[in-house]
């Protein structure tokens, strides 16, 4: 809740405690918002799935780097009318996110691809085979000098 827009009597009677935790939490939340996330796994790929309603694919970047896989974009505000509102519920969140998922599998990131359908970015990472269990003898040869 903003610090400029004073509480109605009926805010103030109904929510007392609601927009006090509210104030409380909004005075650590500086611009930015974590966006919801589904990891999943197949024998083939690792499959990640974040909300972003209402943003385009250019204001989204994906990367992946030492084991983990990053999204940041910011979502924008819509225009609205020159007059000033007041808000009852402000629950939607704008701004810069940022999101780091480790991922403990061993994948191809080169191949990895994402795409946004109906405000749901997937990404899909391609796993390969995880050589660090498997044994390798190695022959000794013996040198002549």
């Amino acid at each position: 809740m903003s610090k400029s827009r004073k509480r109605t009597p009926y805010e103030q009677a109904r929510f007392p405690l609601i927009l006090e935790a509210e104030e409380i939490l909004d005075r650590f939340a500086v611009g930015g918002w974590t966006p919801n996330v589904d990891i999943c796994e197949t024998a083939d790929a690792v499959t990640v799935r974040v909300e972003l309603p209402g943003i385009e694919p250019s204001d989204i970047r994906v990367t992946i780097q030492d084991s983990t896989l990053r999204i940041q974009g910011m979502k924008r505000e819509p225009a609205i009318a020159l007059e000033r509102l007041s808000y009852y519920c402000l629950e939607r969140r704008y701004g810069k996110f940022d999101r780091q998922i480790k991922i403990d599998w061993v994948i191809d990131a080169g191949r990895a691809r994402a795409t946004l359908v109906n405000g749901v970015l997937t990404i899909e990472i391609p796993r390969m085979e995880d050589r660090r269990s498997v044994m390798f003898e190695i022959p000794v040869i013996k040198k002549q000098k």
